[in-house]
């Protein structure tokens, strides 16, 4: 099946299986062999799971940086082990004098560029060893502070002692984490009790597939139309044009020299990505520069402008 081979699929995560269950599902009902999701959800999380099928799978390192939406519920007056429902319970605080007014005023703090700890039932690893096995056996060990931002914070509503709000953030952001902080700074504690992915780059919860419906419409014959193609994931990044004579040599990873280029970005430096597109605005590669713009006038024709970093012809 053509389809399948460099396609993306925006699949909806239930609370309960684990992510890597969730593309197991996938490849067995499309009868895939590689397959690979865009950004963990904890089991406990449900909404957007992009899942890159065969081929696509070579651009998910490209994808992991997209920014991500949530929905989150915290609880007011007690925190847990693991920072979210699923752990015991370690502290309890009076809650019944926080307010909406305080609320707004504190998750505000937390909008910007910061360093977040991540928390110790987690994947990251210690000296090779993930967290989470530490936590398990008892051993709380100091973690290095990753650096995130938090796009925008916006308060739902408060029912009782809980807080529903949304969050737009930066890859590798906890938002259990998040809770766990807000409730610290309200001076009660808190922890998060549900989340929901409601965005990962330009896939949305309004569009996503249960595994139910995937595997109907893979039966039916309609999932093509379902399907996110490369053309559509990628088009965040800037794009460059080169002549139809030279699309053979970079199909084999060829770096793209000077005359290779039908157009160019106005400007670009190393550590940017970049699509390349063939005549029929096909992706054909993502390149990398490997100089700035401000270089490119002391080049001669042949010299390399754009090292290739992924084939996907």
């Amino acid at each position: 099946m053509s389809y399948t081979q460099n396609n993306v699929i925006n699949l909806f995560k239930p609370s309960g299986p684990t992510s890597f269950d969730m593309v197991w599902s996938v490849r067995k009902i499309l009868g895939v062999k590689k397959a690979g999701h865009i950004g963990t959800l904890d089991p406990m999380a449900d909404g957007v799971l992009p899942v890159c099928l065969n081929r696509s799978t070579r651009i998910i390192q490209f994808l992991l940086p997209l920014q991500k939406t949530y929905r989150a519920t915290l609880e007011l007056g007690s925190a847990t082990d693991t920072q979210d429902a699923t752990g015991r319970k370690i502290y309890i605080r009076d809650a019944s004098l926080i307010n909406e007014t305080k609320i707004k005023k504190v998750i505000q703090m937390f909008v910007g560029e910061q360093y977040q700890v991540p928390p110790m039932y987690s994947a990251k690893k210690k000296n090779g060893i993930p967290l989470y096995k530490l936590a398990r056996n008892g051993i709380n060990v100091d973690r290095d502070p990753v650096k995130i931002t938090i796009y925008s914070i916006e308060f739902i509503k408060k029912e009782k002692n809980r807080v529903l709000f949304d969050v737009c953030c930066s890859a590798g952001t906890y938002i259990r984490t998040l809770s766990h902080d807000i409730g610290e700074n309200l001076g009660c504690c808190a922890h998060m009790v549900r989340l929901t992915r409601t965005k990962v780059g330009l896939f949305c919860l309004g569009r996503t597939l249960t595994l139910e419906e995937l595997k109907s419409a893979h039966e039916e014959g309609s999932l093509p139309k379902k399907l996110f193609p490369l053309e559509e994931v990628l088009n965040f990044l800037p794009a460059i044009h080169v002549k139809n004579e030279y699309l053979e040599p970079i199909s084999h990873g060829v770096a793209l020299s000077k005359f290779f280029l039908e157009t160019l970005p106005e400007r670009f430096e190393p550590g940017q990505y970049f699509r390349v597109l063939g005549g029929d605005d096909k992706i054909l590669a993502i390149v990398e520069p490997v100089i700035n713009q401000d270089k490119l006038s002391e080049l001669a024709p042949e010299d390399i402008v754009f090292k290739s970093k992924r084939v996907l012809c």
